[in-house]
């Protein structure tokens, strides 16, 4: 979590007029989270990484440390089509929306904050929704290097490969890139002979040179 974010929460803490208006949650690893509590909140992921999928299981987005879900799926009438699953085990702050716009009318680097996060998710999702009319190869090319980015992954290594961690396995991989398990087998071999990707040890490894 950013210093930023951190210090936010604890502003909001200490001045809420009600308790209930902020929680502290901890999720468990696959678990998900019900959509229900985003009716009048939004989520702050303090710890972990979770991801959106529709409701054919296709992953739509991953969020991670600091990252917020703002948009209420029942305001937007999806509330039937969207899963939000934690990849990992978490800890979230689920925060009012109504009395956040009203503390933060008079912090304007609240507000900053906000919409700063808002315009990161929005166009974070137009480009996972566009990386579709890509070709499969560089497709899953574009799926893996865009993971890193939303996650921050960087490379330990001199060669900049990043390894991917296991949460997004063939499977979650086939669902994020709408590929089918073997096309993915035959394009990850491909791209294994042009050193866009490495496999080790049943790990998965994706150049980032060009991110």
């Amino acid at each position: 979590m950013t210093n930023q974010t951190l210090a936010i929460l604890e502003d909001l803490m200490q001045n809420t007029p009600n308790s209930t208006w902020i929680t502290i949650e901890k999720v468990n690893q696959k678990s998900v989270i019900d959509n229900r509590k985003l009716y009048s909140d939004f989520l702050i992921i303090l710890e972990g990484t979770l991801h959106l999928e529709n409701r054919n299981s296709q992953i739509l987005h991953f969020f991670t440390n600091s990252h917020i879900i703002y948009h209420s799926p029942f305001n937007l009438g999806i509330e039937n089509q969207l899963k939000i699953i934690a990849n990992t085990d978490m800890e979230v702050a689920f925060v009012n929306r109504e009395f956040f716009l009203n503390f933060a009318a008079n912090k304007p680097s609240y507000m900053e904050w906000l919409l700063a996060s808002v315009l990161r998710n929005s166009s974070g999702l137009c480009f996972e929704l566009m990386k579709h009319d890509l070709p499969t190869e560089p497709r899953i090319t574009y799926t893996l290097q865009s993971f890193c980015d939303t996650l921050d992954l960087a490379s330990d290594d001199e060669d900049e490969y990043v390894e991917i961690p296991s949460y997004l396995n063939k499977s979650k991989l086939a669902n994020y890139g709408n590929v089918s398990r073997k096309n993915l087998n035959e394009k990850l071999d491909i791209l294994e002979e042009k050193d866009r990707v490495k496999r080790t040890a049943n790990k998965l490894y994706i150049r980032v040179a060009n991110l």
